[in-house]
């Protein structure tokens, strides 16, 4: 006999509570000092200011992390207009590249017109930088219309001789954190759990055990992507009933994470991971049908239905920030994350029931 035909639509990326607006007071509140001059020696022996750096004091000193920002900015805009960050390799890395890029190619994919570079060029902006090199800057970028934080922006800087470059961007989430960087602090390793409850590493590897719905040994503060995933999961199981099974996968990603040191002894660190959404097709002769980006990712046309044949797969990529307090001083807690890009649907026919 032939099973109900289940009718389900994916929207791209769980479209998350993360999008909802939340109070501004709800927001992490970084207090950031204003960083100091950077500058290189030279061949002659004497100091070169880099491309990103000024030799004002004073007022100069706040403008030289516009300047960096305005750099960036200009930079996004021509990959925009061109949708390619081929051409600004000299301003972009990490997980920012490989989110723009995945943006571009989901644009040409489902004909979407209105996309827009983050927003970079606030004045308002708070900044602070590492004291060595590899130079890791972290600027929290201020909303004009509510005057409170709304974005962590990650750059990196290989040396004084190279330019800044664009690492990461995720939006803040409702967190009872206190922000607060020094001038010129450290950067901190991956691996390094030295006075903290955990290093950057573990906790973004141990995050996507999170994702999964596994145990985890770094304890967590609740957060908005992994409840809204979980969410979306239990309502795709309730609606597939006897047809099928969901599963969620998720791994960390070899970019970064990138790490500074606070005022608190804690730290907050960004990196990315992937995560899978499977939806396993169980029962012979019945019928799960997608719609939205999955079906048109599978048929190549706007406005279609897919069936699903065995395992639908859909990927995903998401940037993810991180504040670790200090040994015996609290929990982790995601203090930003980005919006999820959908990087990738496959359907696995072996696992076709009917077959």
């Amino acid at each position: 006999m032939k099973m109900k035909r289940q009718y389900w639509a994916l929207a791209i990326a769980t479209t998350m509570v993360l999008g909802a607006c939340s109070d501004a007071d709800e927001l992490p509140t970084p207090s950031v000092e204003t960083p100091s001059t950077s500058s290189t020696e030279g061949t002659d022996g004497t100091e070169e200011p880099s491309d990103d750096a000024t030799i004002t004091e004073g007022e100069g000193q706040s403008q030289r992390a516009d300047q960096v920002l305005e750099a960036i900015s200009t930079a996004l805009d021509q990959a925009y207009e061109e949708r390619t960050t081929e051409n600004i390799v000299e301003r972009i890395n990490g997980p920012a590249r490989q989110t723009i890029e995945a943006e571009f190619a989901n644009a040409e994919r489902f004909g979407t017109e209105d996309l827009a570079p983050v927003p970079l060029t606030d004045a308002a902006s708070t900044w602070s930088t590492s004291a060595d090199f590899p130079r890791v800057a972290m600027v929290f970028t201020e909303n004009p219309e509510t005057g409170s934080n709304d974005q962590l922006v990650v750059l990196s800087q290989v040396n004084g001789r190279s330019n800044y470059k664009l690492w990461g961007y995720a939006d803040l989430v409702p967190a009872e954190a206190d922000i607060t960087f020094a001038t010129d602090t450290d950067a901190i390793a991956k691996d390094s759990a030295e006075g903290l409850a955990t290093s950057p590493l573990q906790a973004l590897n141990e995050y996507a055990d999170r994702l999964r719905g596994d145990s985890t040994s770094v304890t967590y503060e609740d957060d908005a992507l992994t409840s809204s995933l979980h969410a979306q999961r239990d309502s795709i199981s309730d609606s597939l009933g006897e047809t099928g099974t969901v599963s969620i996968d998720a791994r960390a990603l070899n970019h970064g994470p990138l790490s500074m040191a606070t005022e608190d002894g804690g730290a907050v660190t960004m990196g990315s991971l992937e995560y899978d959404v499977s939806i396993d097709r169980t029962v012979s002769g019945s019928t799960i049908t997608v719609g939205d980006e999955l079906a048109q990712w599978m048929t190549g046309e706007a406005d279609s239905s897919y069936d699903i044949q065995g395992t639908l797969t859909s990927t995903y990529y998401v940037t993810v920030a991180f504040y670790i307090p200090a040994r015996g001083e609290g929990n982790v807690q995601v203090i930003a994350t980005s919006y999820p890009v959908l990087m990738n649907v496959t359907d696995d026919a072996s696992t076709n029931p009917d077959e």
